[in-house]
């Protein structure tokens, strides 16, 4: 059987085939050996009331109420009395040895007790009125047997009956679910990622079709989120494209001045800078989305890394006329950290400060550490940014409406938030339409120590050598 209802069904019912049937053998003997005791006190209690009926019956009747007794009471026997024996009923197999005869009649009020098939058979001495005898009494006890196996059988196929349809209900109840995860699976695969399971209750299956649930929530926006990226790489693709298209098709033209052919050629090289720094871009964030992308780590200094960053930017800077102001502590600070990584951070993050911040402002970089991390912010007076414009900031591709004319494809926040989280860190965002923005990335640095005191350490190491 391939279903999970047929294999529930058919367990069902060799578990309870095998299990009545252990409880069946045992209760069958535990019930033969309780008829066989209960034949036996009924046949000593038959044999003393016929001893009593011979003490207490004249011999003229005693005949007739003892064939009467054996008649009522489904009892047979006989008596013996030196060497007589009267025979009540349809004895069988009552034949005693006659070392059984002598071991009765030395011991008076002994008895023998034997048991052929399903009749139960004793033999009893008595001395009554001075005459010994020897009361031999047996009894079918087949009958009670068979009501008995009657009973059990008709009860065990009542309870089989009952547990089989409940069973039933049960195991409907338990696949019908799996039934629906199972439709919804194949819907899902096909690509519907609108497909849902309702299920109350908190068992396993519950938990499981919410797991599906939860799954097919999750594919839905990964291919929301796909395909709002491919619309946004065809969207940023496409325009440099076409101004390179035109612009190659209009420097053909040979009645064009040098000087426009050289304005032409300059739009061109921009676009297809951009066409590259895009396509650069999109492979670092595939290199860093991959689930087997490793740092490397290593020990440097992070004032130094930003003083370099600060002075590849300072033309740009010198360009628009903006002051960048770098505030760092007295000591240096060392940082285990992937080094280009993290100084692709702090370009992204002060180029973008001086793109979107007017002439005549000012770019402030700020160090700060504390016991437990580094905290190092990128403040500029520029246009600033909605609180809407916030809550995107960091998605693939999202630019805000006002910086459209300024340059850029969308994608250097994104590498930056992809690094700072792989180095366990934090980036917040605080913005003012027309009044400026502050990043804040905070490093969790337990492993930091300023550069003076390893200078001391690694002093004190020599002077102890």
């Amino acid at each position: 059987m391939k279903s999970i209802y047929g294999k529930l069904i058919l367990g069902f019912l060799v578990s309870m085939l095998f299990s009545f049937s252990i409880a069946g053998y045992f209760s069958l003997r535990k019930n033969s050996d309780e008829l066989g005791r209960l034949a036996e006190e009924e046949l000593e209690m038959s044999s003393q009331h016929i001893a009593d009926l011979l003490s207490l019956i004249d011999d003229e009747d005693l005949s007739r109420v003892l064939t009467g007794y054996s008649d009522t009471s489904e009892v047979n026997f006989f008596i013996e009395c030196n060497g007589n024996k009267e025979i009540y009923g349809k004895v069988s197999g009552y034949e005693l040895t006659y070392e059984q005869c002598e071991l009765l009649k030395r011991n008076i009020g002994k008895t023998l007790i034997f048991q052929d098939s399903s009749v139960r058979k004793i033999a009893r001495s008595y001395l009554l009125d001075g005459k010994s005898y020897i009361i031999y009494v047996q009894k079918d006890v087949g009958k009670r047997e068979m009501i008995f196996i009657d009973s059990a059988l008709i009860a065990l196929f009542c309870m089989l009956v009952a547990g089989s349809i409940t069973f039933l209900v049960i195991a409907d109840i338990i696949v019908k679910p799996i039934s629906r995860l199972n439709k919804a699976t194949n819907e899902l695969s096909k690509g519907n990622y609108r497909v849902r399971v309702n299920y109350a209750g908190n068992d396993e299956i519950a938990r499981l079709n919410r797991s599906f649930n939860l799954m097919a929530q999750q594919l839905a926006k990964q291919e929301e989120t796909r395909q709002q990226f491919i619309s946004d790489v065809s969207h940023e693709f496409q325009t440099p494209l076409t101004a390179i298209q035109g612009f190659a098709t209009i420097l053909k033209n040979e009645q064009i001045s040098d000087e426009q052919r050289k304005k032409y050629a300059d739009i061109i090289v921009f676009h297809s800078k951009r066409l590259s720094t895009l396509s650069k871009n999109m492979l670092q964030l595939t290199v860093l989305d991959g689930e087997d992308v490793k740092l490397e780590l290593s020990e440097f200094s992070l004032i130094e890394q930003l003083s370099r960053v600060i002075e590849t930017q300072n033309n740009l800077a010198l360009n628009k006329d903006i002051e960048i102001e770098f505030h760092v502590p007295k000591n240096d600070i060392l940082i285990e950290a992937d080094e280009a990584r993290l100084e692709q951070v702090w370009i992204n993050l002060v180029n973008n400060a001086i793109k979107y911040t007017n002439e005549h402002g000012v770019v402030t970089v700020e160090v700060k550490k504390s016991s437990k991390e580094i905290e190092v912010s990128i403040q500029d007076t520029g246009i600033g940014m909605s609180k809407e414009a916030i809550s995107h900031i960091f998605e693939r591709f999202y630019r805000q409406d006002k910086s459209r004319s300024v340059e850029g494809n969308g994608l250097g926040l994104s590498i930056v938030k992809r690094i700072i989280d792989l180095h366990k860190g934090v980036i917040d965002v605080v913005s003012v339409e027309d009044g400026g923005s502050q990043f804040t990335v905070k490093l969790p640095q337990e492993r930091s120590f300023h550069l003076s005191e390893k200078l001391i350490l690694t002093k004190k190491d020599k002077d102890n050598q």
